[in-house]
Protein backbone atom coordinates (compact mmCIF):
# COMPACT_ATOMS: atom_id res chain seq x y z
CA UNK A 1 0.00 0.00 0.00
CA UNK A 2 1.45 3.11 -1.65
CA UNK A 3 2.25 6.14 1.58
CA UNK A 4 0.60 8.68 2.01
CA UNK A 5 3.44 11.33 0.84
CA UNK A 6 3.53 9.11 -2.38
CA UNK A 7 -0.52 9.40 -2.87
CA UNK A 8 -0.36 12.95 -2.54
CA UNK A 9 2.61 13.40 -4.95
CA UNK A 10 0.36 10.54 -7.53
CA UNK A 11 -2.29 13.19 -7.09
CA UNK A 12 -0.42 16.73 -7.20
CA UNK A 13 1.14 14.88 -10.81
CA UNK A 14 -2.48 13.96 -11.62
CA UNK A 15 -3.68 17.35 -10.79
CA UNK A 16 -0.34 19.05 -12.18
CA UNK A 17 -1.31 16.90 -15.61
CA UNK A 18 -5.18 18.07 -15.62
CA UNK A 19 -4.29 21.71 -15.24
CA UNK A 20 -1.41 21.88 -17.90
CA UNK A 21 -4.50 19.99 -20.16
CA UNK A 22 -7.03 22.21 -19.30
CA UNK A 23 -4.74 25.35 -19.89
CA UNK A 24 -4.00 23.92 -23.06
CA UNK A 25 -7.60 23.49 -24.39
CA UNK A 26 -8.07 27.43 -22.94
CA UNK A 27 -5.25 28.77 -25.23
CA UNK A 28 -6.14 26.43 -28.44
CA UNK A 29 -9.90 27.46 -27.78
CA UNK A 30 -8.70 30.83 -27.52
CA UNK A 31 -7.32 31.56 -30.24
CA UNK A 32 -9.10 29.05 -32.50
CA UNK A 33 -12.13 31.96 -31.38
CA UNK A 34 -10.00 34.94 -31.80
CA UNK A 35 -8.56 33.52 -34.70
CA UNK A 36 -12.34 32.98 -36.32
CA UNK A 37 -13.24 36.64 -35.23
CA UNK A 38 -10.73 38.26 -36.91
CA UNK A 39 -11.13 35.88 -40.12
CA UNK A 40 -14.81 37.05 -40.00
CA UNK A 41 -14.12 40.82 -39.22
CA UNK A 42 -11.41 40.31 -42.25
CA UNK A 43 -13.82 38.63 -44.85
CA UNK A 44 -15.87 41.42 -44.16
CA UNK A 45 -13.33 44.21 -44.51
CA UNK A 46 -12.76 42.60 -48.07
CA UNK A 47 -16.39 42.21 -48.59
CA UNK A 48 -16.94 45.68 -47.87
CA UNK A 49 -14.11 47.02 -50.26
CA UNK A 50 -14.99 44.83 -52.73
CA UNK A 51 -18.48 46.13 -53.07
CA UNK A 52 -16.89 49.67 -53.79
CA UNK A 53 -15.75 48.04 -57.19
CA UNK A 54 -17.61 49.58 -59.69
CA UNK A 55 -18.27 49.49 -63.22
CA UNK A 56 -17.78 52.47 -65.55
CA UNK A 57 -20.16 52.66 -68.39
CA UNK A 58 -20.99 54.28 -71.48
CA UNK A 59 -24.02 56.96 -70.36
CA UNK A 60 -25.32 56.44 -73.77
CA UNK A 61 -29.12 56.35 -73.34
CA UNK A 62 -29.68 55.10 -77.41
CA UNK A 63 -29.42 51.41 -76.13
CA UNK A 64 -32.01 49.57 -75.20
CA UNK A 65 -30.52 45.64 -74.79
CA UNK A 66 -26.62 46.67 -74.00
CA UNK A 67 -24.24 48.69 -71.29
CA UNK A 68 -20.77 48.98 -72.32
CA UNK A 69 -18.10 48.38 -70.30
CA UNK A 70 -15.28 51.21 -70.49
CA UNK A 71 -13.35 50.53 -67.45
CA UNK A 72 -13.81 49.81 -63.59
CA UNK A 73 -13.13 51.99 -60.91
CA UNK A 74 -11.41 49.80 -57.84
CA UNK A 75 -12.71 51.60 -55.29
CA UNK A 76 -11.08 50.90 -51.73
CA UNK A 77 -9.35 47.96 -53.54
CA UNK A 78 -7.51 50.75 -55.44
CA UNK A 79 -5.36 50.75 -52.54
CA UNK A 80 -3.85 47.62 -52.49
CA UNK A 81 -2.53 48.25 -56.19
CA UNK A 82 -0.93 51.80 -55.27
CA UNK A 83 2.67 51.89 -56.10
CA UNK A 84 4.45 53.83 -52.84
CA UNK A 85 7.42 53.73 -53.98
CA UNK A 86 6.93 55.16 -57.27
CA UNK A 87 4.46 57.67 -55.70
CA UNK A 88 7.30 58.94 -53.36
CA UNK A 89 9.96 59.33 -56.29
CA UNK A 90 7.33 61.35 -57.89
CA UNK A 91 6.46 63.69 -54.90
CA UNK A 92 10.39 63.92 -54.18
CA UNK A 93 11.04 65.32 -57.48
CA UNK A 94 7.89 67.35 -57.51
CA UNK A 95 8.81 69.25 -54.20
CA UNK A 96 12.09 70.04 -55.53
CA UNK A 97 10.58 71.93 -58.60
CA UNK A 98 8.38 73.66 -56.29
CA UNK A 99 11.61 74.48 -53.82
CA UNK A 100 13.17 75.99 -56.83
CA UNK A 101 9.94 77.74 -58.20
CA UNK A 102 10.19 76.06 -61.24
CA UNK A 103 6.37 75.87 -61.46
CA UNK A 104 3.30 76.83 -59.68
CA UNK A 105 1.49 73.67 -59.63
CA UNK A 106 2.22 70.34 -60.58
CA UNK A 107 0.08 67.30 -61.22
CA UNK A 108 0.98 63.67 -62.17
CA UNK A 109 -1.29 60.32 -63.09
CA UNK A 110 0.26 56.70 -63.85
CA UNK A 111 -1.08 53.75 -64.94
CA UNK A 112 0.81 50.76 -65.47
CA UNK A 113 -1.12 48.35 -67.59
CA UNK A 114 0.88 44.78 -67.50
CA UNK A 115 1.26 45.56 -63.25
CA UNK A 116 -1.94 47.02 -62.78
CA UNK A 117 -0.28 49.38 -60.32
CA UNK A 118 -0.67 52.77 -60.00
CA UNK A 119 0.68 56.24 -58.57
CA UNK A 120 -0.41 59.83 -58.48
CA UNK A 121 0.82 63.13 -57.44
CA UNK A 122 -2.07 65.76 -56.78
CA UNK A 123 -3.82 63.97 -59.97
CA UNK A 124 -7.39 65.65 -58.86
CA UNK A 125 -6.34 69.17 -59.73
CA UNK A 126 -8.06 70.88 -62.78
CA UNK A 127 -6.02 72.76 -65.42
CA UNK A 128 -7.27 74.12 -68.95
CA UNK A 129 -6.57 70.86 -71.44
CA UNK A 130 -5.77 73.00 -74.54
CA UNK A 131 -5.20 70.99 -77.19
CA UNK A 132 -5.46 67.27 -75.06
CA UNK A 133 -9.11 67.83 -76.45
CA UNK A 134 -8.49 67.43 -79.89
CA UNK A 135 -8.41 63.67 -78.72
CA UNK A 136 -11.85 63.74 -78.28
CA UNK A 137 -12.61 65.41 -81.20
CA UNK A 138 -10.87 62.18 -83.08
CA UNK A 139 -12.95 59.75 -81.20
CA UNK A 140 -15.61 61.56 -81.78
CA UNK A 141 -15.21 61.41 -85.90
CA UNK A 142 -13.99 57.44 -85.29
CA UNK A 143 -17.04 57.03 -83.52
CA UNK A 144 -18.96 58.37 -86.56
CA UNK A 145 -17.12 56.56 -88.98
CA UNK A 146 -18.31 53.31 -87.33
CA UNK A 147 -21.52 53.87 -88.44
CA UNK A 148 -20.71 55.83 -91.81
CA UNK A 149 -17.21 54.85 -92.96
CA UNK A 150 -16.71 56.97 -95.78
CA UNK A 151 -17.06 59.55 -93.51
CA UNK A 152 -12.86 59.63 -93.57
CA UNK A 153 -12.91 60.12 -96.77
CA UNK A 154 -14.96 63.15 -97.41
CA UNK A 155 -13.00 66.21 -98.17
CA UNK A 156 -13.43 69.60 -96.09
CA UNK A 157 -12.66 73.64 -97.73
CA UNK A 158 -10.96 75.37 -95.28
CA UNK A 159 -11.83 78.95 -95.93
CA UNK A 160 -11.03 82.44 -95.05
CA UNK A 161 -13.77 81.99 -92.00
CA UNK A 162 -12.03 79.20 -90.48
CA UNK A 163 -8.63 80.74 -91.57
CA UNK A 164 -10.21 84.16 -89.32
CA UNK A 165 -11.10 81.98 -86.32
CA UNK A 166 -7.50 80.54 -85.92
CA UNK A 167 -5.58 83.69 -86.28
CA UNK A 168 -8.15 85.63 -83.81
CA UNK A 169 -6.85 83.04 -80.81
CA UNK A 170 -3.55 84.95 -79.13
CA UNK A 171 -0.70 83.12 -78.95
CA UNK A 172 -1.74 79.86 -80.93
CA UNK A 173 0.58 78.45 -83.56
CA UNK A 174 0.33 79.43 -87.30
CA UNK A 175 -1.63 76.79 -89.57
CA UNK A 176 -0.43 75.04 -92.31
CA UNK A 177 -3.36 74.75 -93.69
CA UNK A 178 -3.93 76.78 -97.22
CA UNK A 179 -7.24 78.87 -97.71
CA UNK A 180 -8.92 77.47 -101.05
CA UNK A 181 -7.61 74.14 -100.56
CA UNK A 182 -9.96 70.89 -99.94
CA UNK A 183 -8.49 68.38 -96.95
CA UNK A 184 -10.22 65.01 -96.36
CA UNK A 185 -10.95 64.48 -93.14
CA UNK A 186 -8.58 61.82 -92.12
CA UNK A 187 -5.83 63.86 -93.30
CA UNK A 188 -7.10 66.57 -90.98
CA UNK A 189 -7.23 64.58 -88.30
CA UNK A 190 -3.86 63.50 -88.84
CA UNK A 191 -2.82 67.10 -88.63
CA UNK A 192 -4.45 67.71 -85.60
CA UNK A 193 -3.18 64.70 -83.72
CA UNK A 194 0.37 64.77 -84.98
CA UNK A 195 1.27 68.43 -85.63
CA UNK A 196 -1.43 69.69 -82.97
CA UNK A 197 -2.81 71.40 -86.16
CA UNK A 198 -5.51 73.95 -84.85
CA UNK A 199 -6.44 75.12 -88.11
CA UNK A 200 -7.34 71.49 -88.78
CA UNK A 201 -8.98 70.81 -85.44
CA UNK A 202 -11.34 74.19 -85.99
CA UNK A 203 -12.53 72.66 -89.66
CA UNK A 204 -12.81 69.65 -88.02
CA UNK A 205 -14.86 71.07 -85.15
CA UNK A 206 -17.00 73.33 -87.32
CA UNK A 207 -18.22 69.94 -89.37
CA UNK A 208 -18.56 67.70 -86.73
CA UNK A 209 -21.76 66.01 -86.14
CA UNK A 210 -22.04 67.53 -82.46
CA UNK A 211 -25.09 65.21 -81.51
CA UNK A 212 -22.00 62.37 -81.68
CA UNK A 213 -19.39 64.67 -80.27
CA UNK A 214 -21.88 65.79 -77.41
CA UNK A 215 -22.38 62.32 -76.54
CA UNK A 216 -18.93 61.48 -76.89
CA UNK A 217 -18.78 63.93 -73.48
CA UNK A 218 -21.40 62.07 -71.96
CA UNK A 219 -20.23 58.42 -72.61
CA UNK A 220 -17.36 59.41 -71.53
CA UNK A 221 -18.42 60.68 -67.99
CA UNK A 222 -17.25 64.45 -68.73
CA UNK A 223 -18.74 67.31 -69.47
CA UNK A 224 -18.86 68.94 -72.41
CA UNK A 225 -16.90 72.72 -73.06
CA UNK A 226 -20.21 73.60 -74.38
CA UNK A 227 -21.68 73.22 -71.13
CA UNK A 228 -19.81 75.36 -69.53
CA UNK A 229 -19.64 78.89 -68.69
CA UNK A 230 -16.30 80.22 -67.91
CA UNK A 231 -13.15 78.10 -68.07
CA UNK A 232 -13.24 74.63 -69.14
CA UNK A 233 -11.14 72.46 -67.18
CA UNK A 234 -9.50 68.62 -66.80
CA UNK A 235 -7.66 66.74 -64.47
CA UNK A 236 -4.69 64.36 -64.94
CA UNK A 237 -6.81 61.30 -63.21
CA UNK A 238 -9.85 62.33 -65.47
CA UNK A 239 -7.53 62.50 -68.99
CA UNK A 240 -5.66 59.20 -68.37
CA UNK A 241 -8.91 57.67 -68.47
CA UNK A 242 -8.80 58.25 -72.39
CA UNK A 243 -5.74 56.20 -72.39
CA UNK A 244 -7.07 53.52 -70.89
CA UNK A 245 -10.40 53.27 -72.83
CA UNK A 246 -8.13 53.70 -75.98
CA UNK A 247 -5.74 50.82 -74.88
CA UNK A 248 -8.45 48.95 -73.84
CA UNK A 249 -10.07 49.26 -77.12
CA UNK A 250 -13.61 49.38 -74.89
CA UNK A 251 -15.45 52.73 -76.69
CA UNK A 252 -13.89 52.73 -79.58
CA UNK A 253 -13.98 49.10 -81.91
CA UNK A 254 -10.90 47.64 -82.32
CA UNK A 255 -9.85 48.91 -85.37
CA UNK A 256 -10.50 53.08 -84.49
CA UNK A 257 -8.89 52.13 -81.35
CA UNK A 258 -5.53 51.12 -82.85
CA UNK A 259 -5.71 53.77 -85.51
CA UNK A 260 -6.12 56.05 -82.76
CA UNK A 261 -2.83 55.51 -80.82
CA UNK A 262 -1.86 55.06 -84.10
CA UNK A 263 -2.37 58.79 -84.80
CA UNK A 264 -1.00 59.91 -81.21
CA UNK A 265 2.26 57.69 -81.79
CA UNK A 266 3.42 60.06 -85.27
CA UNK A 267 3.37 63.44 -82.68
CA UNK A 268 5.88 66.12 -83.88
CA UNK A 269 6.07 66.89 -79.86
CA UNK A 270 9.13 65.70 -78.82
CA UNK A 271 10.08 67.52 -75.62
CA UNK A 272 7.58 66.34 -72.77
CA UNK A 273 7.30 62.46 -72.39
CA UNK A 274 9.11 61.46 -75.18
CA UNK A 275 12.66 63.12 -74.34
CA UNK A 276 12.51 61.14 -70.82
CA UNK A 277 12.51 57.76 -72.27
CA UNK A 278 15.03 55.88 -74.40
CA UNK A 279 15.34 56.58 -77.73
CA UNK A 280 13.11 54.05 -80.29
CA UNK A 281 10.77 53.74 -77.51
CA UNK A 282 7.35 54.28 -79.02
CA UNK A 283 4.97 56.91 -77.34
CA UNK A 284 1.56 57.75 -78.26
CA UNK A 285 0.69 61.17 -76.98
CA UNK A 286 -0.83 63.93 -76.75
CA UNK A 287 0.62 67.95 -75.63
CA UNK A 288 -1.25 70.56 -74.46
CA UNK A 289 -0.72 73.68 -73.94
CA UNK A 290 -2.91 77.27 -73.16
CA UNK A 291 -1.13 80.72 -72.60
CA UNK A 292 -3.14 83.38 -70.47
CA UNK A 293 -4.00 85.62 -72.98
CA UNK A 294 -6.03 87.95 -70.59
CA UNK A 295 -3.17 90.83 -71.32
CA UNK A 296 -0.63 91.37 -74.04
CA UNK A 297 2.12 89.51 -71.54
CA UNK A 298 2.53 86.36 -70.75
CA UNK A 299 1.41 85.69 -67.33
CA UNK A 300 0.68 81.92 -67.19
CA UNK A 301 1.69 78.96 -68.76
CA UNK A 302 0.09 75.44 -68.72
CA UNK A 303 1.98 72.47 -70.63
CA UNK A 304 0.64 69.29 -70.60
CA UNK A 305 1.73 65.93 -71.67
CA UNK A 306 -0.33 63.00 -71.43
CA UNK A 307 -0.01 59.00 -73.19
CA UNK A 308 1.21 55.77 -73.60
CA UNK A 309 4.25 54.42 -72.87
CA UNK A 310 5.15 51.10 -74.93
CA UNK A 311 8.29 50.16 -72.28
CA UNK A 312 9.39 46.51 -73.24
CA UNK A 313 6.52 44.06 -71.47
CA UNK A 314 5.68 46.91 -69.48
CA UNK A 315 3.33 49.65 -71.33
CA UNK A 316 2.17 52.34 -68.73
CA UNK A 317 -0.28 55.65 -69.06
CA UNK A 318 1.75 58.93 -67.97
CA UNK A 319 -0.41 62.22 -67.94
CA UNK A 320 1.36 65.20 -66.36
CA UNK A 321 -0.08 68.75 -66.21
CA UNK A 322 1.96 71.95 -64.91
CA UNK A 323 1.47 75.23 -64.60
CA UNK A 324 4.31 78.30 -64.14
CA UNK A 325 5.50 81.30 -66.31
CA UNK A 326 8.44 79.80 -67.78
CA UNK A 327 7.45 77.17 -70.90
CA UNK A 328 11.70 75.74 -70.72
CA UNK A 329 11.15 75.03 -66.98
CA UNK A 330 7.83 73.36 -67.56
CA UNK A 331 9.21 71.14 -70.55
CA UNK A 332 11.91 70.59 -67.80
CA UNK A 333 9.68 68.92 -65.31
CA UNK A 334 7.85 66.94 -68.13
CA UNK A 335 10.83 64.90 -69.70
CA UNK A 336 12.00 64.60 -65.84
CA UNK A 337 9.38 62.73 -64.79
CA UNK A 338 8.88 60.76 -67.57
CA UNK A 339 12.54 59.52 -67.35
CA UNK A 340 11.77 59.11 -63.44
CA UNK A 341 8.64 56.57 -64.46
CA UNK A 342 10.49 55.00 -67.27
CA UNK A 343 13.58 53.78 -65.16
CA UNK A 344 11.67 53.19 -62.01
CA UNK A 345 9.87 50.47 -63.70
CA UNK A 346 12.67 49.27 -65.60
CA UNK A 347 14.31 48.94 -62.86
CA UNK A 348 11.64 46.96 -61.14
CA UNK A 349 11.34 45.04 -63.99
CA UNK A 350 15.13 43.72 -64.17
CA UNK A 351 14.87 42.97 -60.20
Amino acid sequence: MPSPDKKARRLYKLSLKKMVVSLGLFFIITFSLGYAIAYMHTTNLMKQEILTIKPIRENNQEYHFIYPLLYYDLGDVKQFFEDHGLETAIHNYVETQYQSRNAQSISVAVRNFSQATWAQESQDVQYHPGSLLKVLIMMAYFREAELNPPILNSTLLYNNAVNQQVNSLAFDLPTNLKVGTYYPINQLMQSMIANSDNGAETLLIDNVDHTILDQAYIDLGIRSPDTVTGDYTLSPAQYINFLRILYNATYLSERYSEISLSLMSQSTYHDGISAGVPQGTEVAQKYGERVDASSTTIQAIELHDCGIVYAPNDPYALCIMTKGNDLTKLTSILKGISSLVYNYYNYVTQK
